[in-house]
């Protein structure tokens, strides 16, 4: 029987095959385990991983076993071209081209006759549809029919096997079997940055290490000029055309798919996107939207998401942008529908989150209702932590676009959910460029209140100068009482932490005229409630109660203000020796906040529990609680905290 060819031969081992042979043992085990009959296998992936390379591979190996040759088709640039492809397959199989049959069935069933018995490898490369597999399936024999998938395959669930992004290690590899060991050696920061730009795609590395090489010719740090040069949107392209590896794949999208895909480079978004916020900046139905998202993950250019939020690579961003012809005018339109649709969402989670805060009223009385308002506290924060990357990229591109309303509201409208759930490396970053936003706004009271909660993130990570500096920077810039009540009430709060007492009595007592002078009850007993922390037990103890008692007469839910007075009584009868009292307190207090996953405040009680088991005398009572804090502190990344609790660890230590 005469071995056949291909309508273009087999590619060679062209380019460094790395991090690949455990899946290429999967497939051969799957081949050489069936017993007679064809076999079709599928190979997936996203566009540019190495798909036809590593089906290349896999033919490589596996020629001996098919005696008859192979058939290697592409249908990369040509998807809908089955009648011309079995064409070519009729020529390879040695019919003249005037025999050849017009009609795509009567060539299909020559191609079924001719490769009928045969033991080949069919190669079919860039596949769309089960149309073009069905259309190229050998007859009857002991053939191997390969399928690389340029999107996923109908029926083909039991044989697909998926390539997938190359991790740091293995690209590395890839890329110094591009450039030679010595290139990598001499820079390997730029290596590392190479890799990471080139996320996880073999294209894309060799491409880029391709250039490398060019480039060695004329400069001793090329690793580093091509960083330079993929990192500047205006010269990128030169090096590596975006269009090369995601083109194809973009142009077998339908139209609203495309229009979805156009939408991923929008700035705001920061590269995670869900189809609610493309759909408002699209102007596009939001059932649309996610069908066309669907589409996108099945082409492999957006990954599967189990919440609806989908992560874009950068490459596909860049693409994104590069495909995206329209006039700025257009993409400013659609950045600006983004931004509303965040901004509109942040304003209906901080209804949720905070109803009674004042800051909403006092610095943007003008703000209005919700068009679209959360059902709840727990949805409103669900959703703002799906969305917490892109309302940060929003925030800054807001910034970069002298938006500054926008900016300074945003973190206004953000500081329940920071506060809450300790997202302080988001709050520092946003409030800093915030508070040039209120100043450029020229809204001294915005800027104290950023000021205010920047000091806050501050107080909380320990560092309590750097607090105690932004509380008096709120307090300079407070242009009302009630901003400056709550600037001097911080200062005491940084004070107290840092050990400076007197100033943190002064500052509490001057906080609590303050409150007075406002005459607003809720205010009045939180100042009484900060006094009591500073002052000694005899006196603390007292203006606790009070506190407890006006906590309780709000018609808001004041639970946590009551677990946090609990709190604070039970540390200070720790200081008078009232320990079963002490214990009564804090067990309330550490009930309450674990069951509102108040998990900061429910770390500070355990410490406070340790310490009453320490005085009396309860070892290993005192290490379990300390024990506790630390995983909390641990877990929310708080080393100040956590460097205190491991100090009182080793004190019991050296005690026992």
């Amino acid at each position: 029987m005469t071995e056949v060819g291909s309508n273009l031969l087999l590619p060679a081992r062209d380019c460094p095959f790395v991090n690949r042979e455990v899946l290429l043992q999967k497939v051969t085990e799957q081949v050489l385990s069936v017993d007679g009959g064809n076999h079709t296998i599928h190979v997936g992936g996203p566009a540019g991983c190495g798909k036809t390379a590593f089906g290349i591979e896999v033919v490589h190996r596996l020629r001996g076993y098919f005696a008859d040759g192979d058939l290697f088709f592409s249908f990369a640039e040509q998807p809908d071209s089955v009648a011309e492809v079995l064409r070519e397959a009729l020529l390879e199989l040695g019919i003249p081209n005037g025999d050849i049959p017009d009609h795509p069935n009567a060539r299909q069933s020559l191609y079924r006759k001719l490769t009928e018995g045969r033991s080949l490898v069919v190669f079919l490369d860039g596949v769309v549809s089960a149309k073009q597999i069905r259309a190229l399936q050998p007859g009857p024999g002991a053939s191997l029919v390969l399928v690389t998938e340029a999107r996923p395959i109908d029926g083909a669930a039991e044989n697909v096997f998926v390539v997938d992004l190359l991790d740091a290690a293995a690209a590395l590899q890839m890329l110094t079997g591009v450039v030679g060991a010595e290139r990598i050696a001499a820079e390997p920061d730029s290596a590392a940055e190479l890799v990471a730009l080139c996320e996880g795609l073999p294209m894309a590395l060799s491409v880029v290490g391709a250039t490398v090489r060019r480039a060695a010719r004329r400069t001793p740090n090329p690793l580093a000029e091509t960083v330079v040069r993929l990192r500047d949107e205006r010269r990128r392209g030169a090096i590596l055309s975006s269009d090369v590896v995601f083109g194809a794949t973009y142009r077998m999208l339908s139209e609203p798919a495309r229009a979805c895909y156009r939408g991923l480079s929008l700035r705001t978004h920061g590269g995670l996107v869900s189809a609610a916020a493309l759909s408002a900046a699209l102007d596009i139905p939001e059932f649309a939207v996610e069908e066309a998202l669907i589409e996108l993950s099945e082409y492999y250019l957006l990954p599967h998401s189990d919440d609806g939020v989908y992560a874009v690579r950068e490459l596909v961003r860049w693409h994104s942008r590069d495909v995206d012809d329209r006039p700025d005018d257009a993409r400013r339109i659609e950045e600006e529908r983004l931004r509303g649709f965040y901004g509109e969402k942040m304003l209906s989670a901080d209804l949720q989150l905070a109803p009674a805060r004042p800051w909403r009223d006092l610095l943007f009385p003008d703000i209005g209702g919700c068009r679209d308002p959360f059902g709840s506290a727990d949805e409103a924060r669900a959703w703002l932590r799906r969305e917490r990357i892109g309302i940060r990229a929003a925030i800054e591109h807001a910034y970069d676009e002298g938006q500054w309303e926008f900016v300074w509201r945003s973190c206004v409208l953000l500081w329940a959910f920071y506060e809450k759930e300790k997202y302080l490396d988001d709050l520092k970053a946003v409030h800093r460029i915030g508070i040039i936003a209120a100043r450029e706004s020229g809204n001294p009271g915005a800027e104290s209140v950023l000021h205010l909660q920047l000091g806050f993130a501050h107080y909380w990570l320990c560092e309590f100068d750097a607090a105690v500096t932004e509380f008096t920077a709120a307090v300079e810039c407070a242009d009302q009482v009630q901003l400056e009540a709550s600037a001097v009430e911080g200062q005491g709060l940084a004070l107290l932490a840092r050990l400076s007492i007197p100033e943190a009595v002064a500052a509490f007592r001057y906080n609590e005229k303050l409150a007075r002078r406002i005459d607003d009850p809720r205010r009045i007993a939180l100042a009484i409630f900060h006094r009591a922390k500073a002052e000694p037990a005899e006196t603390a103890l007292p203006l606790l109660d009070t506190a407890a008692a006006a906590f309780a007469a709000q018609k808001q839910d004041e639970t946590e203000n009551l677990a946090k007075v609990a709190h604070w009584r039970g540390r200070k009868l720790i200081d008078v020796g009232s320990y079963d009292d002490a214990a009564g307190e804090l067990n309330a207090a550490h009930e309450v906040m674990s069951a509102r996953r108040r998990t900061f405040d429910v770390a500070e009680i355990l410490t406070a529990m340790a310490e009453l088991a320490n005085r009396r005398g309860d070892r290993p009572q005192a290490r379990a609680r300390y024990e506790q804090a630390l995983a909390v502190y641990t877990e929310l990344s708080f080393a100040e905290p956590a460097r205190r609790v491991r100090t009182a660890l080793r004190q019991l230590d050296q005690s026992s």
